[in-house]
């Protein structure tokens, strides 16, 4: 898919913050509108019909239309609490594909006006654990062990007498919630924000964001929301009179057609992401003609340059492979004077016993299965190991089913075929299927031809792994 220039800035732009830990989804209400909950005009409409109004002509202040209903009733929220709960308490809607790569991607925090569950429902489903702050007393604590926090600004249904809905509990929001606000402007103010699904109607965020640009002037950094293009040209026009009055805050629109595109950008920004960390799959019990120093040098050596390029290794720390590879990240870390690990390597040895009833053949192909998606290129180098019966070498069945898992989950696959054993049968696939394996990429077929060429040296065959993964990257 072929994405205007916006959009691409953003792609870039918002991969950087994920990459730096920075990055921010803030869920308005039409992300969770598009999974089956009421819109706030359908929400509202039995009451606006209780009073005797027009829903149309009630919509361009929606929180005074709850206001009323609430004056109405004498002052009680009774009646409109049980209108949240019948339709925000709904529990058998299923996250979107959005909320799923979202869950994915390594965001560490979110905001949400929104009262369902559906964010932290996602993360759940992805393994994750959300910490999850609905009211001023949750921010003085945190979850043992999150991956994630889950900033409900407005409440959350479990809470619905507390929920932020009427007029009057906008106006007294930065009193009541203080904390929230704060921590908002906190996180605004430092880290990049894609919002989804939200209008920036809300008065309190009007007013927060605001806040941020009069004390910084001009000194604010690029933050995203979409926003799908009306097919009426007089709606259209005050779209555009609307998103260039919200670019004096920073606030960049990612114009689309229709709200599918959403889901394709994500699947976007998922992919590029996952390609910044490479996978080192392989095994040696021998070296062959490639030769043990050589072999050690080499690992070392592309791990360090991988890493001095800004990607991030993956490895299972495969026997006769893992130690050379985890040296050269840390060499290039000792270069950088970087000592946090996190942001350069990630280290997944295999189960060593057999657990839960399972072989420990089996627990490593459903470690595999967990681990390799992690990636989105994977190299592949030897492959063969030592058969315990016979003592023999023989081809290492392991790698070949981490390829295969890897061409499953959508990893861009290099095998470097002069290493020997498995690599050199994978690559010779590659190599008879290029066209299958990278199409329309004519220009990679003669750097992967050198991955087969003996004569190539070490420093080459280095030259040319980076080479094909700064184009991959750069697709």
């Amino acid at each position: 898919m072929t994405f205007d220039r916006d959009i691409e800035s953003f792609i870039k732009n918002y991969i950087k913050a994920l990459k730096e830990k920075n990055a921010v989804v803030f869920a308005g209400a039409g992300m969770s509108a598009a999974q089956g909950f009421f819109d706030w005009k359908k929400l509202l409409k039995p009451i606006a019909d209780k009073l005797g109004l027009d829903i149309d002509e009630e919509q361009h202040d929606l929180t005074a239309l709850a206001q009323f209903f609430v004056d109405d009733h004498g002052g009680v929220r009774g009646e409109l609490d049980q209108i949240l709960v019948e339709e925000y308490g709904k529990t058998n809607l299923a996250v979107s594909e959005s909320h799923r790569i979202l869950a994915r991607l390594p965001i560490q925090i979110y905001w949400t006006t929104n009262y369902d569950k559906l964010i932290e429902k996602a993360l759940i489903e992805q393994g994750k654990t959300p910490d999850i702050k609905k009211a001023q007393s949750d921010l003085t604590v945190n979850l043992p062990k999150r991956d994630a926090i889950i900033y409900k600004m407005h409440g959350d249904i479990e809470t619905v007498s507390e929920t932020v809905l009427t007029k009057h509990e906008y106006e007294d929001y930065n009193k009541k919630r203080e904390l929230f606000s704060n921590a908002f402007k906190s996180d605004y103010v430092s880290r990049t924000f894609l919002f989804i699904g939200f209008s920036f109607t809300d008065p309190n965020l009007d007013y927060l964001i605001s806040r941020i640009r009069t004390t910084l002037g001009q000194n604010i950094k690029p933050d995203y929301y979409f926003i799908k293009r009306d097919t009426n040209t007089r709606i259209q026009r005050r779209q555009e009179l609307r998103a260039n009055s919200l670019k004096k805050y920073g606030l960049n629109p990612l114009w689309i057609n229709d709200y599918p595109e959403i889901t394709s950008i994500l699947k976007e920004v998922e992919s590029r992401f996952l390609r910044t960390t490479i996978l080192i799959s392989g095994s040696a019990e021998e070296y062959g003609s490639f030769g043990e120093n050589r072999a050690i040098e080499f690992l070392h050596d592309i791990s360090k340059s991988l890493s001095h390029n800004s990607y991030k290794i993956l490895t299972g720390f495969g026997w006769g492979v893992g130690s050379a590879v985890i040296n050269g990240v840390l060499d290039n870390m000792e270069t950088e004077r970087n000592q946090n690990m996190d942001n350069y390597l990630i280290m997944r040895p295999f189960p060593q016993f057999e657990t839960k009833g399972k072989k420990l053949k089996e627990l490593w192909t459903d470690y595999r299965k967990k681990f390799i998606p992690l990636a989105g290129i994977g190299i592949f180098v030897f492959g063969n190991k030592r058969n315990k019966v016979t003592g023999g070498i023989e081809a290492a069945g392991g790698m070949i089913e981490e390829f295969e898992i890897a061409l499953s989950n959508g990893l861009m696959v290099i095998p470097v075929g002069i290493t020997g054993y498995v690599a050199k049968d994978l690559w010779q696939k590659v190599i008879d299927n290029f066209d299958t394996f990278y199409p329309n990429n004519p220009t990679l077929i003669s750097e992967f031809n050198k991955l087969g060429d003996s004569s190539v040296t070490n420093e080459d065959l280095i030259k040319t792994i980076i080479i094909i993964i700064n184009h991959l990257n750069s697709k």
